[in-house]
């Protein structure tokens, strides 16, 4: 456990606690998504957007609360193919 990354900054984390609060968005704006609020000053903390109808459905996009890009993320896809082979 001694080479694990956190994938989450210290700048998004609290020192005291926090109660926040979590909207869904209604899926023809940007998409959809999910919006994250601090219930003490009702400031924007985190979006996620890409959950509706024009969003791509193989993403979801984590932003901050200055709508800048956090992280991408993308379902995988495999694709099969039939091999045949002709003796």
């Amino acid at each position: 456990m001694s080479n694990v990354t956190p994938i989450v900054s210290k700048l998004y984390c609290s020192s005291s606690q926090t109660v926040l609060g979590v909207r869904k968005r209604p899926h023809v704006v940007n998409g959809g998504g999910f919006v994250v609020t601090d219930c003490r000053t009702q400031k924007v903390v985190f979006k996620v957007d890409g959950c509706g109808i024009h969003g791509k459905k193989e993403e979801l996009i984590l932003r901050d609360g200055d709508d800048e890009a956090l992280l991408l993320m993308r379902r995988k896809v495999y694709i099969c193919t039939k091999t045949l082979i002709v003796l």
